[in-house]
């Protein structure tokens, strides 16, 4: 277990966090796949957003895409501060 901790983690790390963004960008983006599988009283964010937007776009759709993409943001600069990091302390021990 401890292998695993100190040597495999730190090196497939930069992939799971590359993953798990990949994964959160094309769950927004997905909207198709949403659309037909959701069921009756399911709502979903996209389902939501496209709701909204079928209306006319309020300033509430362009408050949650902005939001998006600031969290988005956000958790890119974080996978990049975090990564380097990583692969830095395991080079150097």
């Amino acid at each position: 277990m401890r292998a695993f901790r100190y040597v495999t983690l730190p090196l497939i790390m930069p992939g799971v966090i590359a993953g798990a963004l990949m994964a959160f960008t094309l769950s927004i983006d997905d909207f198709v796949i949403t659309f037909f599988t959701a069921g009756a009283g399911t709502v979903t964010l996209p389902l939501l957003i496209y709701s909204m937007i079928k209306i006319s776009v309020t300033p509430e759709v362009n408050a949650v895409s902005t939001l998006l993409m600031l969290l988005t943001l956000v958790l890119i600069v974080i996978a990049a501060r975090i990564s380097p990091t990583l692969l830095r302390s395991a080079q150097e021990s």
